[in-house]
């Protein structure tokens, strides 16, 4: 995590030579590499499990590994982007994520495919880290707030087109081909940080690697009751969508007998249902924002006992071969 400051809550936004529309650009872009990452394999996911010849379970490790690996690494890519800066961190994540975007593609067994994919989440990491750290540098807290609201729109609409393309590049040129997408993805996100994007942290923190200071800001962090808030509510957002993406195209096409292009036009509807709230989001943000937090804690709450339920009820056959 990145060192907090201190007086977040009435700094002013530094003068870093970065366009609004270009900051807007590149935040949608870092936070869509994990919708990218995720919702674009999702239906080459049943195929990928049966070529490699391994379980359902096994398979699912593919996705549970990445987001393991993509929320511990924040801890060591933010204390890191404090001491070296936002643009030298980026580039380096967005490396390894091209190596381990080409390794995943060619991997030629499930272990080897799981730890590629590990380490793709371990780069992505660094993305979505510092894509929150830039905010915090260009905008004072309210105004970052509305440019993150623009870039998760900008988000949002990238997820619409990651689960349908997924599906026909299976099933036009196979599994591989949709894992190869990533790599080209993550060569114009290096391209567009490396000639684009300045560095936006004006003064570097040469104590930011220190064990006490890192101490003393996770103990600061940890205190804090809107850390908390925030993280609870993310925790059971997160935590239900995932359930339902780890198992959702084994359902839809092994048990329901969807076509792979049919199930990406499934997750389609649930990104446009994202793309959606964030829209209302930014109509309702500073007015009745406690009152939306209640209502989306519920919601995906409800939601994630739903589809527990139905698990549990349901007895999916083994998925036929397509």
């Amino acid at each position: 995590m990145s060192v907090p400051s201190a007086a977040i809550g009435t700094q002013k936004a530094p003068a870093v030579p970065v366009s609004p529309g270009l900051a807007i650009v590149v935040l949608a872009l870092l936070l869509s590499i994990q919708p990218v990452t995720t919702d674009l394999y999702l239906p080459a996911l049943p195929a990928l499990t049966r070529s490699l010849g391994a379980p359902v379970a096994v398979g699912q490790l593919t996705l549970s590994a990445l987001l393991l690996a993509i929320g511990c690494s924040q801890l060591a890519w933010g204390p890191l982007s404090d001491r070296f800066g936002r643009r030298p961190v980026l580039l380096a994540g967005l490396a390894v994520y091209t190596l381990a975007s080409v390794g995943a593609a060619l991997a030629p067994t499930m272990a080897l495919l799981v730890a590629w994919r590990t380490a793709q989440g371990l780069a992505m990491g660094a993305a979505v880290m510092c894509a929150r750290a830039i905010v915090r540098d260009l905008y004072t807290p309210l105004a970052g707030a509305r440019a993150m609201s623009k870039a998760l729109t900008g988000l949002g609409i990238v997820a619409c087109l990651c689960a349908p393309l997924g599906g026909l590049l299976t099933e036009w040129l196979g599994w591989r081909a949709a894992l190869l997408v990533l790599t080209a993805y993550a060569v114009a996100m290096l391209a567009l940080v490396a000639l684009r994007l300045p560095e936006t942290l004006r003064q570097r923190n040469p104590h930011a690697l220190r064990p006490g200071t890192l101490a003393r800001t996770w103990a600061l962090v940890l205190r804090s009751p809107t850390f908390w808030a925030f993280s609870l509510l993310t925790t059971a957002t997160y935590g239900g969508l995932f359930t339902f993406l780890a198992a959702s195209s084994f359902v839809y096409i092994g048990v329901l007998g969807t076509t792979r292009t049919q199930y990406g036009l499934v997750l389609l509807s649930t990104a446009v249902a994202y793309l959606l709230g964030t829209l209302l989001c930014r109509r309702l943000l500073g007015t009745v924002w406690p009152l939306v937090q209640g209502v989306a804690l519920w919601s995906v709450l409800l939601a994630a006992i739903a589809w527990t339920l139905v698990q549990r009820h349901a007895e999916p056959e083994p998925a036929h071969a397509r």
